[in-house]
């Protein structure tokens, strides 16, 4: 496949997908708690799994040699140079609150290397699709090329996170601190809505901590296509750490890998 018939391909998915979601989205939909061994809630409902299972059986359909990894079923190992990672909702948390701001991730890695990705938003019809070439909003059926902002001054950065609970050690909690009083805003609880507007030149800077690698591989090619960078927190391309800064342009990111290697002294 070339790079439209894999971008038409990854539309198909958030078709599928969104039948299922949308479905189940303000409902009254079953919801179990993974993590049993404390009170704390990491959600996942039945939307999440059927989903996941669709969206598996599409790829096993058109690439029946491919591996594929996702959030709620075990991997499938296939040949190890194609990689499918999903993440059915991102953003369970707000897909059970009636919050609009939750998608669909999937990505492909090829030979290590995220190339292409998936965004989708169906309940704000908002869905984003790249390459490390290229990235593009489509609505409605309209494709847009979209690119980061030019933003190089770190006093008038919008920052956003998902969570405070993320950052859950004295240094996590100490380099979130020292960018918060650097930024000019922050926002919070995105989720995966966050990377599109970054993508799109609306936010300047993100940064997560504790990802799972399907939380990461597909939104890489939408950021890098859109003219944006995205690494952990040491500045390396290596997206399974769990730690990601994802900055509109080098220039930014320098500057907080800079205060993140400051605070980290």
């Amino acid at each position: 496949m070339n790079e439209n018939e894999i971008f038409n391909f990854l539309s198909l998915l958030g078709d599928e997908s969104a039948k299922v979601t949308m479905s189940n989205f303000r409902s009254d939909f079953k919801t179990f708690n993974k993590n049993t061994g404390t009170i704390k809630l990491d959600p996942v409902t039945e939307a999440d799994r059927q989903s996941e299972l669709l969206i598996r059986e599409l790829i096993a359909k058109e690439f029946p040699d491919h591996s594929i990894i996702g959030e709620e079923y075990e991997d499938i190992e296939g040949d190890p140079k194609y990689k499918w990672y999903i993440d059915p909702i991102d953003g369970t948390k707000s897909f059970i609150s009636g919050i609009p701001l939750w998608g669909t991730l999937v990505g492909l890695e090829i030979d290590g290397i995220p190339e292409f990705g998936l965004i989708d938003n169906p309940a704000t019809n908002e869905r984003y699709i790249g390459s490390n070439r290229a990235s593009y909003k489509i609505i409605n059926n309209l494709k847009k090329k979209i690119r980061s902002s030019d933003q190089r001054d770190i006093t008038n950065l919008r920052f956003g996170y998902t969570s405070d609970e993320m950052f859950d050690t004295e240094n996590t909690k100490r380099t979130l601190n020292a960018i918060n009083e650097k930024v000019a805003l922050t926002r919070t609880g995105g989720d995966c809505y966050f990377y599109g507007l970054l993508a799109s030149g609306y936010l300047d800077l993100i940064l997560e901590n504790q990802l799972k690698p399907f939380d990461i591989i597909p939104i890489v090619p939408i950021i890098k296509g859109a003219g944006g960078i995205i690494t952990n927190w040491k500045g390396d391309d290596q997206y399974k750490d769990g730690n990601i800064i994802a900055s509109s342009n080098q220039d930014i990111h320098n500057q907080i890998i800079n205060i993140i290697e400051k605070v980290s002294k």
